[in-house]
């Protein structure tokens, strides 16, 4: 055993020693995995900034530099990772964890703060790092250290008089606070409210620029309360350093012993793999030199009255559990607002604000279930104003072993989605998903439903000013009831396309452009009844171009045709309409000509009758001797002729 223990502490230590870190502390606590290349990382997984500007239609381009922040954002996964390889190593070698620590980490330190029944403090940062959070003329604090908070420790950022804290954040580096299966409390009130920020000291400003990287702040596994605070112009790139971030953590790689280990001699302080080690409190001079720096525990979170202003991406979320966020402002992100991404479960969001978003306001991307939006307001943003993708992780047999499960019994209810750049609302795929009591107003579609989804329900919502569709079910959705709902001003009010056994009833569309209802493709089950439809175009309901859809009870008495003369005889004259009416002004033509002729065959002439023997149209026989002419010869054999007979005639 001994000697499997040996083993584990040379390859840690030639990791630690590999990485270039240097313990800097009295005792080491355990740490969690960094999401390297995982969902919120920069070179893989929708929660990316490059697949999230690279795929949309719309929105507006990130404008930073893609290629340097995915090193970046893969550094702070090293550093990170290599934060908990150094507290597991430590611990191996028996050191005491019972004070916090510190490591320096490229070219910034960071510190660990170890496990403890009280929050650490405002108080306790002034203690611990001296150096590094430094109160300014303003008031404010200044923190240029990294933090990072164990599992069984909790940081508390109050303070009963309001609270500011800039991140130290340039072309030099930035800073980051981030739990371990820790915990975070950022909490004021509604007349001292916290403030935290990315802050250039050097321009006495907060850092827009992300291509150098910029402060962050996650909650990787355990707890965050954030109440009455503003977290904004932090982040960049991805999900898990896009600003604020709760995310789960890995507990598997965790050291979930605390205290020495029994049986172990304490080390000094000056006997780590040979590394020095540096105590808390005022940073010592280092000459310019530095270092280079089976379960699985979700997060949860308490969000209420709290602003994010500015971030990479708003709030990111994903293998979180539990989260309530309420009374809350989300505006002028990077790239997309409010982000559910993967293994979000059984959470609510309650007024939520997302206004002004580069992509989308409300993006729930794919293996979240159990959520509840209420009183959401997503307008202005670049792309949709609310995203819910409950499509399966793949669509069959992948190299990262991913479910086809489809995720679903999700609800959106008296929200409002206005003039965003693509759909108020999309419903990617999933099952069970209900839109109710909402309204969507001034989008290129109003509530669109797509890609297989099963059994959504869209009902007593209101949509207007739509530049295409008001409601648009497409693209293999089944059994999608859309009822009681308020549609005008759209060029179509209801469009389905391959959506079978659907139902469309009891809506009110109002000025439609081109069509109140319509269904192209196959639509088996399908039906449109009692709906009322005014607006003018080429017709109210439109069934000619799909198979298996039937209406009856709609009103459309109060519709005005618009179909061009060209265009009704389109309609009446399709291709087999014309060859067989072809076929049939032949067969009367044919008909019509025999009956002539039978008809004169009655009444037909001799063919000769009208012609006369050649004597008929001589003037009779005249003697020769008339003219002066000598007598005409006597035949042979003839009779004299009677003298006082005729003369023989002869042709004149």
């Amino acid at each position: 055993m001994s000697g499997v223990r040996s083993t584990i502490l040379r390859g840690t230590t030639a990791l630690a020693i590999g990485a270039g870190l240097v313990l800097a502390g009295v005792a080491a606590a355990p740490a969690a995995t960094a999401a390297t290349g995982g969902s919120g990382s920069a070179t893989g997984g929708s929660g990316s900034a490059a697949t999230a500007a690279g795929s949309a239609a719309v929105g507006r381009p990130y404008k930073g530099d893609p290629d340097k922040e995915a090193r970046l954002v893969s550094a702070e996964d090293d550093r990170i990772y290599n934060v908990r390889a150094l507290a597991s190593a430590a611990r191996w070698s028996g050191l005491a964890v019972s004070q916090p620590y510190r490591l320096a980490t490229g070219s910034s330190y960071t510190l660990v703060l170890v496990a403890r029944g009280a929050p650490y403090t405002i108080d306790d940062l002034m203690q611990l790092a001296p150096s590094t959070f430094v109160k300014q003329p303003d008031g404010s604090w200044l923190l240029s250290e990294n933090i990072v908070v164990e599992n069984g420790a909790t940081l508390r950022l109050a303070s009963p008089d309001g609270l500011r804290i800039h991140m130290k954040s340039n072309h030099d580096g930035f800073v980051s606070i981030v739990t371990q299966a820790g915990g975070l409390q950022v909490v004021g009130s509604a007349k001292s409210p916290v403030a935290i920020d990315a802050w250039d000291p050097q321009a006495g400003a907060v850092d827009t620029q992300t291509s150098d990287g910029r402060a962050y702040v996650r909650v990787q596994g355990g707890t965050a309360t954030l109440k009455y605070a503003s977290f904004s112009h932090l982040g960049f790139w991805s999900g898990t350093t896009g600003g604020v971030s709760l995310t789960g953590t890995d507990l598997t790689t965790l050291d979930q012993a605390s205290g020495d280990q029994q049986g172990k001699t304490k080390r000094t302080t000056q006997d780590v793999f040979g590394n020095a080690i540096l105590p808390t409190g005022a940073l010592p001079s280092t000459g310019g030199s530095s270092a280079s720096a089976g379960a699985y525990s979700y997060v949860s979170a308490l969000v209420q009255h709290v602003t994010f202003d500015g971030n990479a991406y708003g709030l990111f979320l994903t293998s979180a559990d539990g989260v309530t966020m309420s009374n809350a402002t989300v505006e002028h992100s990077l790239i997309d607002g409010l982000v559910l991404h993967r293994y979000v479960t059984n959470s609510t969001f309650t007024s939520v604000q997302s206004t002004d978003n580069a992509m989308d306001g409300v993006k729930m991307t794919r293996a979240s279930t159990g959520i509840v939006f209420s009183q959401v307001k997503a307008t202005d943003n670049g792309r949709n104003g609310i995203t819910l993708n409950g499509s399966g992780l793949a669509d069959g047999p992948n190299s990262a072993g991913m479910p086809t499960t489809t995720y679903g019994n999700n609800a959106l209810t008296d929200s409002t989605s206005a003039d965003n750049g693509r759909y108020g609302v999309e419903v990617i795929g999933g099952k069970n998903v209900r839109i109710s009591g909402s309204t969507a107003t001034g989008n290129q579609m109003g509530i669109v439903v797509r890609h297989d989804a099963d059994d959504v329900v869209i009902r007593n919502n209101v949509v207007k000013d739509s530049a295409q569709n008001g409601i648009a079910v497409v693209d293999g959705p089944s059994a999608t009831e859309v009822s009681e709902n308020s549609i005008s001003g759209a060029d179509i009010g209801v469009y389905l396309r391959g959506a079978t056994t659907s139902s469309v009833t009891n809506n009110t569309v109002t000025d439609a452009r081109m069509h109140g209802v319509t269904t192209v493709g196959a639509a088996d089950g399908t039906q449109i009844e009692n709906n009322t439809v005014r607006g003018s175009g080429p017709s109210a309901i439109d069934l000619a171009r799909s198979d298996g859809a039937a209406q009856q009870g709609n009103t459309t008495v109060e519709w005005h045709s618009t179909k061009p003369f060209l265009v009704t005889l389109r309609a009446i004259f399709q291709p087999l309409t014309v060859l067989w009416t072809v076929l049939l002004l032949v067969v009367l033509i044919a008909a019509i000509g025999g009956i002539r002729r039978r008809r004169r065959a009655g009444r037909r002439e001799h063919p000769y009758a009208k012609l006369a023997p050649l004597s008929s149209f001589t003037r009779g026989a005249v003697d020769p001797v008339s003219l002066g002419l000598p007598p005409a010869p006597t035949a042979r054999g003839s009779h004299a002729a009677d003298p006082g007979g005729a003369a023989p005639q002869t042709a004149s």
